[in-house]
């Protein structure tokens, strides 16, 4: 399918992830159709919306005729038959498990037409299971967001072991043009691949602070005044090659050998976990969150965020 056919998309899930994801679609120009179990859940997902298109203009990433646009191109229905119904593409996001995913899909197969491109946003459910009851799982594939969806412009397509190579070239075109930044994971392996990589880099950080080597706000101080603040433009794989691999391969023969390599959740989870100390939600987990203000966290978060879109990807000119 060329993605210029692409113009009508149906997001399933009013959550943590659906409206950024509506967002997304609709703040490009498409049409987005978005679908909650009843009326109090889409009127959480329209509001969620809404908070979206006000931040983003009032940082200066939407014009008041583009907000507007955004917001015309979205409507919610509770009839998923009704939903669907004309979508060139369905983006799933409702509860991670795999069964609900698996009827979901098997479901959604005989409600569209054969052209329609169907994905989920799993952050780890291997799409060539959620799609295992199709008939035609050849036009299904994870399209993985990463939160927040309106900020972060790193989208992962994962292709099952079934997806065509013409529904991952799709999805990557589509996904280009909407001013997402994807990804083509070609392997459906576990975590996908900036999970995978998330995964190993906090394993590291928990061992530093298992180990007594430095505290966590030690570790992420020095996570955000170094290696992250370089990231944007500078990957890990860059830097093997430009200081050279014969460099790389030295320090990896003495330091690798001293790397975390946990197969399973290292103590101090499992010591925080059974204590209760679950972090931001139960007040205290490797901080103590009765001194600091998560919301703020993420508001700090989300205006970096705001301010490193603008350098690297400067506003559309208004039309």
């Amino acid at each position: 399918m060329s993605t210029h056919a692409i113009e009508r998309v149906a997001v399933l899930g009013t959550g943590m992830m659906g409206p950024g994801i509506a967002y997304c679609f609709a703040s490009a120009g498409l049409r987005v159709t978005q679908f909650g179990r009843g009326e109090d859940s889409l009127l959480r997902g329209r509001r969620s919306f809404d908070t979206i298109v006000a931040a983003m203009l009032q940082g200066g990433l939407l014009s008041e005729k583009e907000a507007g646009q955004a917001s015309n191109n979205l409507r919610g229905v509770t009839d998923m038959a009704a939903a669907v119904s004309g979508a060139d593409l369905v983006v799933e996001s409702v509860v991670e498990d795999l069964p609900t995913k698996q009827a979901l899909f098997a479901e959604l197969e005989g409600m569209v037409p054969e052209t329609t491109i169907i994905t989920s946003n799993t952050s780890g459910l291997p799409i060539t299971r959620i799609s295992g009851q199709m008939k035609r799982p050849e036009r299904t594939a994870t399209t993985h967001f990463w939160n927040p969806p309106h900020l972060v412009p790193l989208v992962e397509i994962v292709k099952g072991s079934r997806t065509s190579d013409e529904t991952a070239e799709a999805l990557r075109e589509l996904l280009t043009r909407i001013g997402k930044r994807p990804v083509v994971v070609r392997k459906d392996v576990p975590g996908q691949l900036g999970a995978r990589i998330l995964h190993a880099i906090t394993r590291e950080c928990l061992a530093i602070v298992r180990d007594g080597v430095a505290s966590a706000e030690e570790v992420d101080t020095a996570i955000k005044t170094g290696l992250g603040l370089r990231f944007p433009v500078y990957g890990p794989l860059e830097h093997a090659d430009l200081v050279g691999l014969d460099l790389t391969q030295a320090v990896a023969s003495y330091l690798w050998q001293d790397l975390a390599d946990d197969k399973e959740p290292t103590s101090i989870l499992r010591e925080k976990n059974s204590a209760g100390e679950l972090g931001a939600k139960s007040g205290k987990g490797l901080y103590d969150w009765t001194k600091r203000d998560a919301d703020e966290v993420k508001r700090n978060r989300d205006a970096f965020l705001m301010a490193r879109l603008k350098d690297l990807y400067p506003p559309r000119p208004a039309k």
